[in-house]
């Protein structure tokens, strides 16, 4: 069956070393678009994280965020009800509890709300991630009354991010997983991140929903990866492609493997596609 739609991860997978879209990559995703094969990336990123990046291609096509907990119809819609496809929070009392953990252990707690980055504090750690994102944070004092505020107003939590050495890291990994499996995601994304997503919630997840969205199915869909919140998006496409950078469990996952993304991977396999070798 042929391929029309194309799912993609970004960090790892779709940027090159310098966090960029490569010309290679923007020239292919070009052509799908002439091909109206939609190219929809798939991120913990906020939606500000990736509007660059479909800015420069151009294109204006669903956007998966937060490894799924928010789900826009088009990227230049913006946050508006019309235009969020699906949106899913953290419980509250988990968020404001794992806050005050991080303010005992003095370890960078961000939290994360549609378009809304609150940091605890201004750290190295918030300078490397406004860097990585192009996106900048909030500096937040009291963000214990923040959480609650949102509780008031049942905003969405859809992300909580916890930087910090690698030790704490893994200290704190070790106790949110006991305490909390099954009630939220938790996800190391680098030996000094810890990212929170909402429970039941991940990239397939969200993959499914804008195949519902589109009248697509999972055997007319391929997908990107690099890690391992990558791998259910892997298998549950027709074409599940991970990078050679990626681990050798998620390669596992993966029906093809591609160059690495410093190598064009992604640009390599969409020539392929267009080209009818898939």
């Amino acid at each position: 069956m042929p391929i029309k739609i194309v799912f993609s991860d970004v960090d790892g997978t779709l940027l090159n070393k310098n966090r960029e879209l490569s010309s290679a990559t923007i020239y292919q995703i070009r052509k799908l678009t002439e091909q109206n094969i939609p190219f929809v990336m798939v991120s913990a990123r906020m939606p500000a994280g990736m509007t660059h990046l479909y800015h420069e291609v151009p294109m204006n096509n669903p956007a998966i965020c937060y490894n799924g907990a928010l789900i826009l119809k088009l990227i230049d819609e913006g946050i508006n009800n019309s235009n969020i496809l699906f949106s899913k929070t953290i419980e509250y009392g988990i968020a404001l509890s794992i806050f005050r953990i991080c303010q005992k252990f003095d370890l960078h707690f961000s939290l994360y709300s549609f378009n809304l980055w609150f940091a605890s504090k201004s750290d190295e750690w918030r300078l490397r991630e406004e860097n990585n994102t192009k996106v900048k944070a909030t500096i937040h004092s009291n963000l214990e009354y923040k959480i609650l505020e949102f509780q008031n107003q049942q905003q969405h939590i859809h992300k909580l991010m916890v930087m910090g050495e690698s030790m704490l890291i893994d200290s704190l990994h070790n106790l949110l997983v006991k305490q909390y499996s099954g009630k939220i995601n938790i996800y190391r994304s680098k030996d000094t991140y810890i990212e929170i997503t909402p429970a039941t919630i991940n990239k397939a997840t969200g993959c499914t929903i804008v195949l519902n969205h589109l009248g697509l199915s999972a055997e007319q869909a391929i997908a990107f990866g690099d890690n391992l919140n990558d791998t259910e998006m892997l298998e549950m496409v027709n074409v599940g492609v991970a990078m050679e950078n990626a681990p050798p469990e998620v390669k596992l996952k993966a029906k093809r493997i591609a160059p690495a993304n410093t190598n064009d991977g992604v640009a390599h396999i969409l020539e392929e596609i267009l080209n009818q070798k898939i």
